[in-house]
């Protein structure tokens, strides 16, 4: 009996994928895959950040050419971080780590209104200098610059300076990768 099933096995083993193949190109089946969609609200035109100075929370006078030649993370923030603010910020900063080669084509950027208190500022500052903070009425005015800025909004600006993406607060981390992913591996660098 075992003899019998042997053959029989190769032969399904060879057959039912081109009968697959077949059914799938065929007019009989009509399947198609979901497309894969943004997460965030992909902002068409996309929406240019513009020419600016303004004093970032360690005095540095920033402008629009710092933001240039990387991607950026933008978190918006009104008064003061809860816990739960901490844990999304956190969340955002991993979401850099996990973009593997591309994570030195990466900043974030935080703007924070009112003034943080020091030890949220000590807070960020640990995760390194791919972190840039505005508060007060610097981070006001570039808010200003952002479409619909609520607080725990979260967006992407691409290296020339446009604002390509914009997630809800609340997010999910996850689709704010994917999507980040997405944007780095299909464009085009010079």
């Amino acid at each position: 009996m075992k003899n019998k099933l042997v053959p029989i096995l190769l032969i399904a083993l060879f057959v039912v994928p081109m009968l697959a193949a077949i059914l799938l190109q065929s007019d009989w089946l009509d399947w198609q895959p979901e497309p894969e969609r943004a997460h965030g609200t992909l902002l068409m035109p996309v929406v240019t950040l513009g020419g600016f100075e303004a004093t970032d929370a360690a005095g540095k006078v920033r402008s629009e050419r710092d933001l240039h030649g990387r991607w950026w993370l933008v978190r918006v923030i009104d008064g003061q971080c809860d816990p739960d603010c901490r844990q999304q910020l956190d969340l955002l900063h991993r979401v850099r780590l996990a973009q593997d080669r591309h994570v030195a084509d990466i900043a974030m950027l935080l703007l924070a209104s009112p003034s943080l208190d020091a030890e949220l500022r000590g807070w960020i500052v640990e995760f390194g200098p791919a972190w840039m903070l505005f508060e007060g009425a610097a981070a006001t005015d570039l808010r200003a610059r952002f479409p619909e800025a609520a607080d725990g909004a979260t967006f992407i600006i691409d290296p020339e300076g446009n604002i390509m993406e914009r997630f809800e607060p609340g997010a999910d981390a996850t689709g704010i990768r994917k999507d980040l992913r997405r944007l780095l591996t299909w464009t085009l660098r010079e």
